[in-house]
């Protein structure tokens, strides 16, 4: 398959990764011809992927798009300029040729706007580093057919395919931010002790991580800044804790400075960070049972 990346930006190296990593021949544009060769460069250092082998640089968007099979937008330039570069390239692809955006911070409808064929534009966002689950988002016009080609394109890369709206932010990413607010409202409130809060999650559910855990290890600047973009553009269940925010006020982001809900020592919990709070209980039951 052949695959034309749209933009050298940290979406763009991701994308070129892993196509290029599963066998598919790759091209990169960009207006820029430095940026293009730094993104491939990145490509090749952090997917292992043989860029003399599979992937090719351009600044001119035809011989990027040119015989596609897909076109993925990965962008992160306004919304009007995304519309406009991929109504350019639909006027150079083939009739059959699927149309993708790569960033879920932005609207798939929205861009595929200025198409003549919206109905071929889906939503391809890659959920984890590895790429093992991969969201192919359906816009207002998406057809069956082009949500079933995508779902193909996802398989084909070894990753799992989850099948979501158009709605803002990933539809997993919402899911994990969800419990890491519980989690450090539980710990704000006094409900639970950070490890127990944890505890529930990794033993009761099974997960290697908790929510407060996992909240260290994206960072706890990245988690605010997610949370507070969700409230923005949907409602107050995403409202950021009191506590998160003097958190990554006072310098303590997690993993990466070793202080968050947890002190780290090598990439490894050493125990819980302040504060901490157990769950009050009597000193001794009281000797006249009248008293309780």
């Amino acid at each position: 398959m052949d695959v034309a990346v749209l933009g050298a930006t940290g979406t763009g190296r991701a994308v070129v990764g892993h196509f290029a990593g599963a066998g598919h021949a790759v091209r990169l544009y960009d207006d820029d011809a430095s940026a293009v060769m730094d993104a491939i460069d990145d490509a090749e250092r952090e997917y292992g992927v043989d860029a003399t082998e599979s992937v090719d640089g351009t600044t001119g968007l035809e011989s990027a798009v040119g015989g596609a099979d897909l076109v993925v937008d990965a962008g992160d330039d306004p919304e009007r300029d995304r519309r406009e570069r991929l109504a350019a390239a639909e006027e150079l692809i083939d009739r059959e040729t699927l149309v993708a955006v790569g960033d879920p911070r932005t609207s798939v409808t929205a861009v595929a706007a200025g198409l003549r064929r919206p109905d071929r534009a889906v939503g391809i966002h890659v959920v984890d580093d590895d790429a093992s689950v991969v969201e192919v988002v359906v816009a207002d016009a998406t057809t069956a057919d082009a949500r079933d080609r995508a779902v193909e394109i996802v398989e084909d890369l070894g990753a799992t395919p989850v099948v979501v709206g158009d709605a803002p932010g990933l539809a997993s990413a919402r899911l994990e931010l969800a419990a890491v607010v519980e989690a450090i409202r539980l710990v704000e409130e006094g409900v639970a002790a950070v490890e127990d809060v944890d505890a529930a999650m990794e033993r009761g559910r099974g997960r290697e991580r908790g929510p407060l855990a996992r909240a260290d290890e994206m960072g706890l600047d990245r988690v605010l800044e997610g949370l507070d973009d969700l409230t923005d553009r949907l409602d107050g269940r995403f409202e950021p804790p009191g506590l998160l925010r003097e958190k990554v006020a006072d310098g303590d982001l997690g993993v990466r400075t070793g202080t968050g809900f947890y002190e780290w020592e090598d990439g490894e919990r050493a125990g819980p960070a302040d504060p901490n709070p157990g769950v009050e209980v009597r000193s001794a039951a009281p000797e006249n049972p009248d008293e309780l």
